[in-house]
This record gives C-alpha cells, sequence and structure tokens, in this order.
C-alpha cells in the first residue's frame, strides 16, 4: 500500500510538471509568433531615409521662371498640375527624374537584394504620384518624408522590398 502511494505522488508530480513545460512552451509559441509577425511592419532604415533627403534635393530638368526646380518644388509643382518651361508637364518630369534616381540607386532584379520598390508623393485630397516596379515581398524597409517646400501637406513614402 505504502508503495502504491509513493507512486502517485510520483506521478503525479511528473504530470504536474508536464503541465508547467506545456504553459512555458505554448507562451515561447506566442512570443515566436508575435515577433516574427512583427517583420511584416515597414521598418525606417536611414539608408532609405537619407535616399529620400537626396532624392527630393536633386535638380529636376524642370524649369520655372527663375531656376531649375528640385523635386520637392516638381512634387508640388506637379500637385497644382502646372508646365515647366519649355512646356512639359510637371507631373511627366517628375516620374522620369524619380525613375531615373531610383533605377541608378536601388537596381530590381534577380542578380541584386532588392527585389522591388513603391514609391508614393500624397497629398491631404490624392495621391499626386505613385511609382513601383519589381516583386512586393514581406520583407521590406521604409521611410517617409514631409515635403517643407509646400503648404498643402505633402508626403513622400518609399518602401523597399527585398
Amino acid at each position: 500500500m505504502y508503495k502504491i502511494i509513493k507512486n502517485k505522488r510520483a506521478q503525479e508530480e511528473i504530470v504536474g510538471f508536464a503541465v508547467i513545460v506545456v504553459i512555458v512552451a505554448v507562451i515561447i509559441l506566442f512570443f515566436l509568433v508575435f515577433s516574427l509577425s512583427s517583420d511584416r511592419e515597414t521598418e525606417e532604415s536611414y539608408e532609405i531615409q537619407s535616399f529620400l533627403q537626396a532624392a527630393t534635393a536633386y535638380t529636376s530638368n524642370c524649369g520655372d521662371k527663375s531656376e531649375f526646380l528640385p523635386v520637392s518644388k516638381l512634387i508640388a509643382a506637379c500637385y497644382r498640375e502646372e508646365r515647366c518651361n519649355n512646356e512639359e508637364y510637371s507631373c511627366d518630369v517628375l516620374n522620369e527624374t524619380l525613375v531615373g534616381l531610383i533605377a541608378e540607386s536601388w537596381p530590381i532584379g534577380p542578380d541584386f537584394p532588392t527585389k522591388g520598390y513603391k514609391l508614393e508623393a500624397i497629398a491631404p485630397d490624392k495621391t499626386i504620384i505613385s511609382i513601383s516596379s519589381g516583386n512586393a515581398t514581406n520583407v521590406y524597409k521604409g521611410a517617409s518624408q514631409v515635403l517643407p517646400v509646400a503648404e498643402e501637406g505633402l508626403v513622400v513614402y518609399f518602401t523597399i522590398y527585398y
């Protein structure tokens, strides 16, 4: 009789230990799923932020009455549907300039780490320009920049897919 009681207590301790192990495993699994799902959110990248700052300061081929416009002012001109001195649409020049800058800085393809990109300039009431190329993957980084030259509240978003 004494052996039966002793064996029952050992079995109860083993069951208790197994329950604790299962609880710890569920907690670890929860944290693992949570940490993996946060990879899908856009991470700020200083490299991408630096590119955005340089790109918006880049001088375009679109001139107004006194100077050639930087991309930041060209985005505002595109929002206002203005034309350049040579009568080209500012949005066409903006698209051409941004596609060229991105192609030189972030080449995409199977031989490169960059698999795709998306750049958008957005005003509160509409999307001014949206440029994308390549494949959108679950691994990406991005940045945004508010344009200081525009009173309209224009924001540029740039995302790189790896």
